[in-house]
């Protein structure tokens, strides 16, 4: 019975399809889409029903596209799980990772998407707001401004469809893809430093213990600092972890951030997160001190990917 009920919903919009070909549309008639009117996948699984029929609708939308004739997508909605990435979506749904991007405000490829409801169209593309061909939309992201003004003379095709999506509206680009400098900008992985002013007391990697002497790996850097120097989150994430007095770090942090990223500040004077707390980048976390086993006030900072160090330095932005 549902399989029949979305089958019917995709002859409507074939039906509006010749509608808008044909004439000259008005703001009246602009198809309204919004996450409460559009079927909710529950899972990107096979085994999902919703999810088959969106991966269907996908299909026949690129044999349209392929064909030179014209058709209006089908949305869905999709509220992203801890473990989702826009990368992970995209390639369970099989469209760029630009197209649901550029539609749901995602500016960065490591926003946190978790709980985040997304709007899912059964098709390619890049989605632009409206620069003012219907009704003027003002960019909500430094990655809309990018595409609103690179795709501007693009947009004078009269067949490219405007959608209401969730009360702004946008102009379909079927075929775009991201251009060079906004894929750069969106790819982006650089993290703040948690320090604005600092010294490299100690490198990651080999080097003889301050305490003994002997040799051994340092897993992050240190960051000296006066004592009280505010120390900021490198990258969004969610406060995973806060310590307190613990032998070697004392006083410290761990965040997690998308993609097996996890950051960790030790050796503060004050904790100013909660553990489960989302924090933004540049938020203020803590303060530098030297509490555990320290010779002096410093940050020890840490990067890790999937739970293995890596170097801090080929991350954060000097």
């Amino acid at each position: 019975m549902k399989k029949i009920k979305w089958n019917l919903s995709i002859l409507l919009f074939s039906l509006f399809s010749s509608i808008c070909f044909s004439q000259e549309i008005q703001i009246k008639d602009i198809p309204v889409i919004t996450t409460k009117n559009s079927p909710e996948i529950p899972q990107l699984e096979a085994k999902d029903f919703l999810y088959r029929q969106y991966s269907e609708d996908l299909q026949y939308y690129y044999k349209q596209l392929a064909s030179m004739k014209d058709v209006i997508p089908v949305f869905y909605s999709y509220t992203a799980s801890e473990d989702d990435t826009i990368f992970s979506i995209a390639a369970r749904c099989n469209i760029p990772y630009e197209t649901i991007a550029s539609l749901n405000q995602i500016a960065a490829s490591d926003c946190r998407l978790t709980g985040m409801t997304l709007i899912l169209p059964a098709a390619p593309g890049i989605f632009v707001p409206d620069p003012g061909k219907f009704k003027r939309e003002k960019p909500l992201t430094s990655l809309e401004a990018l595409i609103q003004k690179n795709c501007y003379e693009k947009l004078d095709d009269s067949k490219i469809i405007c959608y209401n999506i969730n009360e702004r509206y946008f102009l379909h680009l079927p075929a775009e893809r991201l251009d060079q400098t906004s894929r750069a900008f969106f790819l982006d992985v650089k993290m703040k430093p948690p320090l604005d002013y600092y010294w490299l007391s100690s490198d990651y990697g080999y080097r003889e213990s301050p305490f003994g002497g002997e040799k051994q790996f340092h897993k992050g850097i240190d960051m000296a600092a006066p004592e009280g120097t505010k120390v900021y989150a490198c990258k969004a994430g969610k406060v995973i972890s806060t310590v307190k007095l613990d032998k070697t770090f004392g006083n410290y942090i761990i965040l997690k951030h998308p993609n097996g990223l996890t950051s960790i500040y030790a050796h503060l004077s004050e904790i100013e997160v909660s553990n489960g707390e989302n924090v933004a980048t540049g938020q203020e976390i803590g303060l530098v001190g030297q509490t555990g086993k320290v010779t002096g006030p410093h940050l020890h900072f840490e990067i890790r990917q999937n739970g293995q160090p890596t170097d801090p330095n080929t991350y954060i932005k000097r």
